[in-house]
């Protein structure tokens, strides 16, 4: 167990620095590209299709950081299936030559998005200070655990069905982009029709980013039914894609 913590740790570092290195800005990227992104959405949304939330003041401000704390939370498992895909097959030679657990390798990919969106919310938070930090917000990793789960599994499933369907890879941006528009990311989830509200508790995503903003901006307390039941579900998951792992990784091999 050691022996796997160590690896683990070396190479989430390993990923961490990949990731930062290959941006000019480095972890600042991780400010300036949301604070882009948001001002475009707000010009957008805010400005011209005259989008508010239902609490809250209604300021483009408030509006920007509701934004922000969707972006980050949706950029984590962009994160996750953009690079799950290829997070085994793009190590060949750790499969054919070295023994090596490869369970870890998607768990990297998990665990640097999962540290890229920490920091995201902790400026969001130092963004909130300017406003009003409701007690709530100590339930905020709570609130996130379904969600860490959630991405684990897929990221364990994407990792080995990648490794015999590469096409998965070229699909994975699409599917990025089709879920950033179906989330309430821009759009308060009170704009979804009421018969098509339960779509939100049952989305991972979209019951996540509600959640996390409840207790940032409104000092709402989480849906203990709702996350149990997520949670149940996630662990679930977990289990059976870890199985999946195992039960297809002798063939790694032979296809790479």
């Amino acid at each position: 167990m050691f022996q796997w913590t160590y690896l683990y740790r070396q190479w989430l570092v390993r990923e961490l620095q990949i990731r930062f290195r290959s941006s000019a800005l480095g972890t600042t990227w991780l400010v300036v590209q949301p604070l882009v992104q948001i001002a475009l959405f707000t010009l957008v949304f805010y400005q011209f299709f005259k989008v508010r939330w239902p609490t809250g003041d209604g300021s483009a401000a408030e509006y920007g950081l509701q934004v922000f704390i969707g972006l980050s939370i949706f950029s984590f498992l962009a994160e996750i299936i953009n690079r799950g895909p290829s997070s085994v097959s793009g190590f060949p030679f750790l499969i054919t030559k070295v023994r090596f657990p490869l369970l870890l390798l998607p768990s990297v990919v998990v665990g640097a998005s999962a540290t890229q969106l920490g920091l995201s919310l902790l400026v969001a938070l130092g963004f909130a200070l300017f406003r009003v930090i409701h007690w709530q917000v100590i339930f905020l990793p709570l609130a996130l655990l379904p969600l860490l789960l959630y991405a684990q599994a897929l990221a364990w499933l994407l990792g080995s069905a990648g490794v015999y369907l590469r096409d998965i890879g070229h699909l994975a941006p699409s599917v990025s982009s089709l879920l950033m528009f179906l989330s309430p990311i821009f759009y308060p989830a009170s704009m979804i029709p009421v018969k098509m509200q339960w779509l939100i508790t049952l989305n991972p995503l979209a019951w996540t980013l509600e959640s996390v903003r409840g207790l940032m901006m409104h000092g709402q307390n989480l849906a203990w039914g709702q996350w149990g039941a997520h949670l149940v579900v996630a662990l679930i998951l977990l289990a059976l894609t870890r199985w999946f792992f195992l039960r297809i990784q002798p063939g790694f091999a032979d296809v790479l």
